[in-house]
């Protein structure tokens, strides 16, 4: 009895809460498309810092920024806030009669409370499925201890761990990746990338990175991240003129119209009179 009095009183305060919108007059509020609008200009602000940290290409950071500019405009045609709704006290006792006559009958049909507890059952479940992924990882990780040659499986991993957000494992794995085949630039770029992700803008590019950024420009003269990083590099252990020669390289193979470029001339405006 006393627990089934516990239940109603609980159950008055949450439809008193939800209700309540209808009971009383309610102020303008904001619409969907200034919160949209506040979203958007986040998501500008993210492809910006994955372009400083070279994840994202120049090019296809410019087709995002457009798509994201886009979908900005076609939310500027909707009201910064709604005008105030009147109360409607009716409707918010009919519904408050339909709730509790709909859970005593849906109680009265499907209720069963010999069963035991299940929803704790189901909440442990994505812990149960995160366990099982760490699992395949370790898995995999211990397998290549055992086949240090296996290419593909260190690539593999360095992306599991990437995906677990182990950036420091995920560029160790590309790092015995790389070891295996040193000519392969998509995967140095990875394991720079690795490297890179968890630094500030201002932090020094550690010389690994700078390495192999190095190897990546000897075969790839042209790849925007290594220029972009390696004159970063050279302007942090200021040395002004390969800082100006990595950049104005890379200001040779962006294209005209594309936004980023302007990142990259003010770059350069910094090391004017160094």
């Amino acid at each position: 009895m006393i627990l089934t009095l516990i239940l109603l009183f609980l159950t008055a305060i949450v439809l008193a809460a939800v209700l309540a919108p209808l009971w009383l007059r309610s102020a303008g509020r904001a619409a969907r498309g200034r919160y949209d609008r506040a979203i958007y200009r986040d998501q500008l602000k993210e492809v910006e810092r994955d372009v400083a940290r070279g994840l994202v290409q120049p090019a296809d950071a410019g087709q995002a920024r457009r798509e994201i500019e886009r979908r900005i405009i076609a939310a500027g045609d909707e009201p910064d806030t709604l005008p105030p709704s009147a109360p409607k006290p009716r409707l918010a006792v009919m519904a408050a009669v339909a709730a509790a006559v709909g859970a005593v009958a849906i109680y009265v049909l499907l209720g069963a409370p010999y069963l035991g507890d299940q929803p704790f059952a189901r909440r442990a479940q994505p812990d149960r499925q995160a366990a099982m992924i760490q699992s395949m990882v370790e898995g995999l990780a211990a397998r290549l201890r055992k086949e240090p040659g296996d290419f593909d499986g260190w690539v593999m991993l360095g992306r599991s761990y990437t995906v677990l957000g182990d950036n420091a494992k995920a560029a160790d794995a590309y790092e015995h990746a790389h070891a295996l085949k040193p000519g392969d630039t998509a995967v140095a770029l990875r394991e720079a990338g690795a490297l890179l992700t968890d630094r500030k803008l201002e932090d020094p590019i550690p010389p690994r990175v700078v390495a192999l950024l190095k190897s990546v420009e000897a075969r790839q003269p042209d790849q925007p991240m290594a220029l972009w990083f390696l004159g970063l590099a050279a302007a942090q252990q200021r040395d002004f003129p390969n800082a100006r020669r990595y950049w104005r390289h890379l200001l040779e193979i962006i294209p005209s119209n594309a936004p980023e470029r302007q990142t990259v001339v003010d770059a350069l405006a910094t090391l004017e009179g160094k």
